[in-house]
């Protein structure tokens, strides 16, 4: 059985004004770079998975832009080790076990409602921000197999840099994805491009 997701009354609240305000207290500036149209689709957010913050930063995405209820996949080793995230829209996986196909139905259904955002991290497991071109494992591509309906899927990309500033600026870049006939691959190489498109972005910065 895999570990739905839920939103208590109390931690659910709570995560989403932490998400919104820690990131402008630790970060010396936070942006988003888009050009981004709300479709009023359920919405499958992708990220690049590059630190603790991730999870923060997505809600932080979604409470300025989306307004929907946030859902974050993760491996349930991790979950469990931090249970409190279920309380806050977290839900498990479990790779290479007959339970992944549950959560990948359930993360489809999720995405049958327009009052939904979910957020997945295809990389696996945290990488070092210069671990570039990222590799998506592929286990959760499958959830487009089981999709019904039209979703807006959005590639996001956060990058660090302190430049001549004792904190770190924070950029995100956010892209929407042409989904619909890409294979995993088509889908790792178009999110790269994006990596390397927000990258020569950030040099401008400086």
């Amino acid at each position: 059985m895999i570990i739905k997701a839920r939103h208590h009354w109390f931690y659910y609240p709570f995560f989403k004004f932490y998400s919104r305000w820690m990131p402008k207290l630790d970060f010396r500036k936070v942006t988003l770079h888009h050009s981004l149209e709300d479709r009023q689709l359920p919405i499958l957010m992708i990220g690049n998975h590059v630190s603790w913050w991730d999870g923060f930063l997505g809600q932080y995405i979604n409470l300025e832009l989306f307004h929907r209820k946030l859902h974050i996949l993760m491996l349930e080793e991790q979950l469990r080790e931090r249970m409190f995230l279920n309380k806050t829209g977290a839900y498990s996986i479990r790779k290479g076990d007959r339970s992944a196909l549950e959560s990948i139905r359930y993360t489809a259904d999720l995405l049958s409602d327009r009052r939904n955002l979910v957020i997945l991290y295809p990389q696996g497991k945290i990488h070092s921000i210069m671990d570039v071109p990222v590799k998506f494992e592929s286990g959760w591509y499958r959830v487009f197999r089981y999709l019904d309906h039209p979703i807006q899927v959005v590639f996001y990309v956060a990058l660090f840099d302190f430049f001549s500033f004792r904190k770190p600026e924070l950029n995100i870049y956010l892209y929407e994805h042409a989904y619909e006939g890409k294979s995993l691959e088509e889908m790792n190489r178009d999110f790269n491009a994006c990596i390397f498109r927000s990258m020569d972005h950030q040099k401008t910065l400086a």
